[in-house]
C-alpha cells in the first residue's frame, strides 16, 4: 500500500494553496480538498463527545482507488476519494457518470488531474 507522503501529487499540495469544501450531504462533518485530501471537522458527536479535525488516512481498495468512510447520523458510507474531489471542484454539465485520472494515477486525487468522461 501507498502512504499518502509519498503519492504522486504530494509535490504540488507543498506548493499549491489548498481550498477546502463541504462534502454534498455530510456538511458541517466532513470537507474535501482541490488536493484530494478529506477531513473531519471539529463537532460533537451523537454521544456528546468532542471530534477533533483531522485528515482521514483513508485506503485504497482492490482496484488502487483511494477511499474514505463518511459518518452522518449512525450511519456510514464508502466514497472514493477522486468521486468526493470530482463533485466539490469540477463542472458535470452533461452529467457525465465517469472519472478520469488523467495521468492515470489513480492514487493522484488532485483536481487538476481529474475529468468527467463518459
Amino acid at each position: 500500500m501507498r502512504s499518502f507522503m509519498t503519492m504522486k501529487g504530494y509535490g504540488a499540495l507543498m506548493s499549491s494553496t489548498e481550498i477546502w469544501k463541504d462534502i454534498e450531504g455530510f456538511e458541517g462533518l466532513y470537507q474535501v480538498s482541490n488536493m484530494g485530501r478529506v477531513r473531519s471537522l471539529d463537532r460533537k458527536d451523537e454521544i456528546g463527545r468532542t471530534v477533533n479535525e483531522r485528515v482521514l488516512a483513508g485506503w485504497y481498495d482492490n482496484h488502487g482507488y483511494r477511499v474514505v468512510t463518511l459518518h452522518r447520523d449512525g450511519n456510514t458510507k464508502k466514497w472514493r476519494v477522486h468521486r468526493l474531489v470530482a463533485i466539490a471542484f469540477l463542472d458535470n454539465p452533461d452529467n457525465l457518470p465517469e472519472i478520469n485520472h488523467k495521468d492515470e494515477d489513480k492514487a493522484n486525487n488532485v483536481v487538476s488531474n481529474l475529468e468527467w468522461c463518459s
